[in-house]
């Protein structure tokens, strides 16, 4: 049985040629495509062929949460559980036409956690470090790819001589490594809470915390206690307060405006 890899950018020049083939089963994840011939399988992802090492790495950290969760308890959460966001409110910030910030980035976030608590092998980290990246953002990728690979949802589609039959089904493929992968993101949010409310700080959102600049070297040193490492950045920022939601304006590092929501 023959294996094709591909970029995920060609699905609509393989699809074009469904009507050929009695069944064709396609899997479709949030990163990959599998077209299924019966005899042929064609393995579309980012990257094509290259994206091989990535699938490498995405194999060996679903091995590393089989074996972790073999000797852990997992509770089970989910997307709602987690408090992505927290604004302090107390600050108000919102009051002023601008203020300055130290914009303070975790590098790796969630893929330092998920070291530091013992779920990935050296094996693991090892092999993700050989990888020959194109550059950090394909890096990046990389690692949020395969560490994203626990949460992954599948859909199913069955096509007869081109035509979609049948249900589409769309499932969790592992609800425990989703509730691994879950509490991972929990643990970071959890560390962002705690420096937030540790030097009065003004917003954090996902991995990203927004501070007044006085306090920069304690954010510093509170998250390399944890495990972390972090870039800083100085902005002007301000909040546009509406009814029923809010913003918070940066610049990023290009300049382009980004406006991060705020939960009123």
């Amino acid at each position: 049985m023959g294996v094709v890899y591909d970029d995920i950018e060609s699905f609509s020049k393989y699809k074009k040629h469904f009507k050929r083939f009695k069944s064709i089963t396609v899997t479709k994840t949030k990163y990959s495509i599998k077209i299924d011939y019966g005899k042929k399988k064609v393995l579309l992802n980012k990257g094509g062929n290259e994206g091989t090492n990535v699938l490498g790495l995405v194999n060996r950290v679903k091995r590393d949460a089989k074996n972790y969760i073999e000797n852990v308890e997992i509770k089970k959460m989910y997307s709602n559980d987690i408090y992505w966001s927290y604004y302090n409110h107390d600050k108000e910030v919102d009051k002023l036409e601008s203020f300055d910030v130290a914009k303070i980035d975790l590098t790796s976030a969630y893929w330092t956690k998920a070291i530091n608590c013992g779920l990935l092998s050296k094996e693991t980290i090892d092999y993700f470090e050989k990888i020959n990246f194109k550059d950090v953002k394909d890096k990046k990728g990389g690692r949020l790819k395969a560490l994203g690979s626990l949460a992954t949802v599948k859909s199913t589609e069955v096509y007869e001589y081109g035509k979609r039959s049948g249900e589409y089904q769309e499932l969790i493929v592992n609800e425990n490594f989703r509730s691994l992968y879950m509490g991972i993101c929990n643990e970071v949010a959890n560390d962002m809470k705690t420096v937030l409310s540790g030097v009065d700080g003004i917003f954090y959102y996902w991995d990203c915390i927004w501070v007044e600049p006085q306090h920069e070297e304690r954010v510093k040193e509170l998250f390399k206690s944890m495990g972390y490492n972090c870039t800083v950045e100085k902005h002007k920022a301000f909040v546009v307060k509406q009814k029923y939601i809010s913003y918070l304006c940066c610049p990023n590092k290009k300049g382009e405006l980004i406006n991060y929501y705020i939960k009123n």
